[in-house]
């Protein structure tokens, strides 16, 4: 498989998702964790979570909008988790989303005919 990219922090992987890179191989367990979480969750859960990941973050200094941020935490808190330790922007998050699909723990072959292990494999759709 040509055209992968190989990322091993969120950082890394933010920059392949602005870019829109076809195949990303994901060599960082916990991020693949993450990410494996985000996927797996109903559109309507992903929306509520990453709402409440939002509302707490901007709401941190506010006690009343602690209770927004924590009635989402409560729904879909490992969701939540996850978008938090993604650490990305919505748009990148809804990218992840709806943009590519996700293969687990998988060997990837790469151009030239080496082969790297990989924790997750993202194809964009």
């Amino acid at each position: 498989m040509s055209n992968v990219t190989v990322v091993y922090t969120k950082s890394e992987l933010e920059r392949a998702i602005e870019r829109q890179d076809k195949t990303i191989a994901v060599k960082s367990a916990s991020l693949a964790d993450d990410v494996k979480t985000l996927k797996s969750a109903s559109s309507g859960a992903f929306a509520l979570a990453v709402g409440s990941a939002g509302v707490f973050a901007t709401n941190f200094w506010n006690p009343l909008g602690w209770g927004s941020g924590i009635i989402g935490t409560l729904s879909t808190g490992t969701l939540v988790t996850a978008i938090i330790a993604i650490g990305l922007s919505s748009t990148l998050l809804f990218a992840i989303y709806n943009d590519y699909s996700i293969k687990g723990r998988t060997s990837i072959q790469l151009a030239g005919g080496n082969s790297i292990d990989a924790d997750l494999v993202m194809e964009r759709d």
